[in-house]
């Protein structure tokens, strides 16, 4: 939030109140102030790396790999990053196996 006028090649400044409340949405909701599992194991995972992606970190690559590594190209799919195509209430921080679609709806 500190450098969006350089966002991974873009420009997504926005106006200093935006971004205040945004950062303190994010700083509210991450990782660091939730009690959920899955944020507790997300966030051990990554140890001291510099990480942006979800998908890039241990505990991501060791739940999802037993998953054909074709299902991130289905079309309802697109790619890896995409956690609300098969994890239904990622919005809601929920990825627990119960909420998770299943696969065979893919192929």
């Amino acid at each position: 939030m500190g450098d969006l006028e350089n966002h991974f090649g873009d420009d997504a400044s926005i106006d200093e109140e935006s971004n205040k409340n945004i950062l303190a949405y994010l700083i509210k909701n991450s990782a660091e102030h939730s009690n959920m599992e899955s944020s507790w194991n997300f966030l051990n995972s990554i140890g001291d790396k510099d990480i942006i992606a979800m998908s890039d970190t241990i505990f991501w690559k060791e739940t999802h790999k037993d998953i054909d590594k074709e299902i991130y190209n289905h079309k309802d799919i697109k790619n890896k990053a995409n956690c609300k195509a098969c994890h239904s209430d990622i919005e809601k921080g929920l990825i627990e196996d119960e909420n998770i679609k299943n696969l065979s709806a893919f192929k």
